[in-house]
């Protein structure tokens, strides 16, 4: 026993102590007591004991493989710890095994024992990754197994290909990437995956189901990423144009001509996204994607007085505080000056107040908030709060701009503010609500504490009224604000 052990664990030096003084056939028998308890420590030892004795033949080892991984249905967190605890401690011996065989021997052994993995975890819910350390090693393991096969080129190359072109497992190693390619195997794999691709091409492949793109798109895949190392940019787009079925797909084509400087192959290419708006029942989403993007390529071809013509109808048909701040931006790099523009503006966010039927209020309704509290016209702010809702935040930033001047109002921002973040009813939201309050307390004390405490005091009394049976959330009142009470 190493020194360590004996120091760290004094029972263990106890114990090692006891059992040299025991003779071999006593040891022999505490060993094999305890391991006819198990047959999971049966076939371990049995294991270690064939490997000690020179080894094991190649179906004796496949054997070993599937009691390391027997097809068991397993579900509690329990039970898969306690399966692959079983397994590790089995392919500590098994992998003891593998190496005393040749290269290919090993590689045939290590690919069906991440088979015989697959094809358990179909009935254990390993979602704590108790399997993480065993696939790691199967991993790493076949992937260096492979530069070590003496195939030919072509085979190497058909091997990769098969198992890149369609996804046969889910514990695997990454293909190609996780595997070390020769220049010539390399160019082998890429030659298949272009015979493949252009195959399926001619035979048709109907774009508009998932699975047919998908498996399309991983052929091409590495014909893009080689295209995109020879900076070929003609070419990435022809690849890409293989696969291009929605908008989007056409949009990328033309984000990449645009990013070429090429702005005329980019309008092409964005005429064949708008086309395949056309030609499909398509999302508004996607005609709305072809018109930003037609924002910026109008941009690129210094067409600015249709960039922010098109820019505009774009914010007033789906008008935000952001898509605001977007087209000060654009006006900056347009120099198309619309003398209106902040008036326009102002009157399309007027016109943004919604609430759902929740009462809560919809998305960007209290735009016009934002845009005041921007331009720092906080007297119209402070006019709009008092007839519309808005976000918290939004209330809070308005109440710290004010607090000098108008204390009254800061801490009815405040209290709308507070009152539904105790109303939550959980520790988390009482401690966010005593927060506020303690940053409210400390920024009425500043210049005139007298009187503005007491506008604290009353709003604290009135949540003391309607939350009073919130126990953890009284107690932290009683903390910080005992005077309430």
């Amino acid at each position: 026993m190493h020194p360590y052990y004996e120091d760290e664990y004094p029972v263990l030096k106890q114990l090692s102590t006891w059992f040299k003084q025991k003779s071999a056939e006593e040891l022999t028998e505490i060993i094999i007591s305890y391991i006819g308890e198990s047959a999971n420590e049966q076939s371990r030892w049995q294991l270690a004991m064939l490997n000690d004795q020179g080894g094991l033949a190649g179906a004796d080892i496949k054997n070993m493989i599937d009691k390391a991984l027997p097809e068991e249905g397993v579900w509690s967190w329990q039970e898969v710890s306690g399966y692959f605890e079983h397994t590790d401690n089995m392919f500590t011996e098994i992998f003891v095994a593998i190496e005393a065989l040749s290269a290919s021997k090993q590689w045939q052994h290590i690919l069906y024992s991440l088979q015989r993995l697959n094809k358990v975890l179909e009935q254990i819910d390993d979602s704590g990754g108790f399997r993480f350390d065993l696939e790691g090693q199967l991993n790493q393991k076949l992937t260096a197994l492979f530069t070590q096969q003496t195939w030919s080129d072509d085979k190497k190359a058909q091997w990769i290909f098969e198992h890149y072109k369609t996804w046969q497992y889910d514990v695997f190693p990454s293909v190609p990437d996780d595997f070390i390619l020769t220049e010539n195997v390399n160019e082998l794999f890429i030659n298949l995956c272009t015979t493949e691709a252009e195959k399926r091409s001619q035979q048709g492949v109907d774009l508009s189901v998932w699975d047919e793109k998908w498996a399309l798109q991983r052929l091409i895949e590495p014909l893009i990423k080689q295209a995109q190392q020879k900076h070929d940019w003609q070419t990435q787009c022809r690849l890409m144009n293989m696969t291009a079925y929605k908008a989007d797909d056409f949009i990328k084509i033309s984000q990449l001509c645009l990013d070429e400087n090429e702005p005329l192959e980019a309008e092409y290419w964005l005429q064949q996204a708008y086309q395949s708006v056309t030609k499909q029942v398509s999302h508004a989403m996607d005609k709305l994607s072809c018109q930003r993007f037609a924002v910026q390529l109008h941009l690129a071809l210094k067409e600015y007085k249709q960039a922010w013509q098109l820019a505009w109808l774009l914010f007033t048909e789906r008008p935000s505080f952001s898509g605001y701040k977007d087209l000060i931006a654009l006006e900056q790099k347009t120099a198309v000056i619309d003398v209106d523009f902040k008036t326009k503006t102002e009157q399309v966010f007027n016109e943004c107040y919604a609430e759902n039927s929740a009462g809560c209020i919809t998305n960007n309704a209290d735009a016009l908030l934002s845009f005041y509290l921007y331009h720092h016209q906080l007297a119209k702010a402070r006019l709009w709060v008092k007839s519309h809702k808005a976000n918290p935040s939004h209330l809070l930033k308005l109440a710290d701009l004010i607090i000098n001047e108008h204390p009254q109002e800061a801490v009815e921002l405040y209290y709308r503010v507070v009152l539904p973040t105790v109303a939550q009813g959980n520790n988390q939201s009482y401690q966010q609500a005593t927060d506020l309050l303690l940053s409210l307390k400390k920024a009425l004390e500043g210049d005139d504490p007298q009187g503005t405490s007491e506008l604290l005091n009353i709003m604290i009394g009135k949540i003391i009224k309607q939350h009073k049976a919130k126990r953890n959330m009284m107690k932290l009142l009683k903390t910080h604000f005992s005077a309430c009470f």
